[in-house]
């Protein structure tokens, strides 16, 4: 079992100067072990963090002998979530813990990237997978979601409808695209992008219905983007 003090996002916490509060609805009265994030509390059933984080495993569970405590976190010695926001903490916990009062289902695209960065961060493979599964069905921008499924080296198959809808945009691609998709991405996309107007011509040829644009576009990404990932 790896020493706590090894990860610099998991630390036993030092004695705390400033008082911080309960969460109000995190602060779970059947909890059994006691998260410090920010100034904020969080009381939560352990078994659900073992059981989907891996790196998570290894916070104790209190341990006490009358009122000696010998290992665990309670509110005096909480355990520290460094690098890690309330506020994403919680985003976290809609999913972890889900509520009526919270339910994970009214989340944005902005808070599921959210879980789906503390997912990544502290192994929860389940919860990567939701959080990945709805950024895929919301209406994300092709170009955010190219770079989002970069970072995280998810899935490419999932992109080709950005690819295809890049490939039809009217707007000419920009350096902050580049920047955004990264060059190896953004070399495939130009190539994808020039060869489908080879195709179409045109807007004002007409030569192609929408649908018939489509399909092409499609065609193009296809062979574009499986001829990459061969090499």
């Amino acid at each position: 079992m790896p020493a706590l003090r090894s990860n610099p996002l998991l630390q036993p916490a030092q004695p705390l100067s400033d008082r911080p509060r309960r969460h109000p609805c995190y602060y779970m009265p059947q909890g059994n072990v006691v998260i410090r994030v920010q100034n904020t509390l969080f009381k939560l059933d352990l078994s659900v963090l073992h059981e989907t984080s891996r790196v998570l495993r290894i916070i104790t569970p209190p341990l006490y002998a009358g009122k000696l405590r010998f290992q665990g976190f309670d509110d005096e010695h909480p355990f520290v979530l460094h690098e890690t926001t309330e506020h994403e903490f919680v985003r976290l916990l809609w999913v972890l813990y889900p509520s009526n009062s919270h339910p994970f289902t009214a989340a944005t695209v902005d808070d599921w990237m959210t879980i789906l960065n503390l997912a990544h961060k502290y192994e929860m493979d389940d919860v990567c997978a939701l959080a990945v599964a709805r950024l895929h069905a919301s209406q994300v921008d092709p170009i955010r979601k190219i770079a989002i499924w970069d970072k995280y080296h998810l899935d490419p198959y999932f992109l080709a409808s950005s690819y295809v809808a890049l490939c039809q945009r009217v707007e000419p691609l920009t350096l902050g695209m580049t920047m955004t998709i990264g060059l190896k991405n953004f070399t495939k996309l130009a190539a994808a992008r020039d060869l489908y107007h080879q195709r179409v011509g045109a807007d004002c040829c007409k030569r192609h219905t929408p649908g018939e644009k489509q399909v092409i576009a499609e065609e193009i990404v296809m062979q574009i983007f499986s001829r990459h990932a061969k090499h």
